[in-house]
């Protein structure tokens, strides 16, 4: 995909980008919050990238010069395809690094998302300190569940072409 005119291309992750989203996810990890501390830890989360990018259904935002700046780790909501049977994606984590948020990342990365036209859903931690709820709220998700610990969301496509 070429650069667009906000100075970044989507396109789907490989199994090459796993450091640069591991780079960018370390970067936003205590917003989200996620713990990175310590080598389980560490192994935990290169294990969820490898997956997410293996599944085929996670994104990176490239700037210029094809460094990634962006990403949406997602995979198969297996209890969604299973009960619902539908090709929904479970979105893991979204991140947008700090020099390139203000760009309107996210927003792409969320629209190309939904374009597929299936569901998506959500986790997010009740500690989020980007506003990750809103963010999603603002989106078209619907708040699902909530306790003590997240809120879980989804999306629903409302047509056939994936518009929200």
């Amino acid at each position: 995909m070429a650069v667009g005119a906000q100075g970044f291309s989507l396109r789907k992750a490989t199994d090459n980008d796993h450091t640069d989203i591991l780079a960018v996810l370390e970067q936003v990890a205590p917003q989200i919050p996620v713990s990175l501390e310590g080598s389980q830890r560490q192994d935990a989360i290169k294990q969820i990238i490898i997956e997410c990018c293996a599944s085929g259904e996670s994104l990176v935002a490239c700037d210029e010069q094809g460094a990634v700046v962006g990403f949406v780790l997602a995979k198969p909501d297996r209890g969604e395809r299973f009960f619902r049977d539908n090709g929904a994606c479970s979105l893991r984590y979204i991140g947008v690094a700090s020099a390139a948020q203000g760009r309107g990342i996210f927003s792409a990365m969320l629209k190309e998302m939904k374009a597929a036209g299936e569901p998506l859903t959500a986790e997010v931690l009740n500690g989020n300190q980007a506003g990750m709820a809103d963010r999603l709220k603002r989106a078209g998700f619907v708040e699902t569940k909530s306790d003590e610990r997240e809120k879980a969301f989804r999306w629903e496509c409302s047509d056939a072409r994936g518009a929200d």
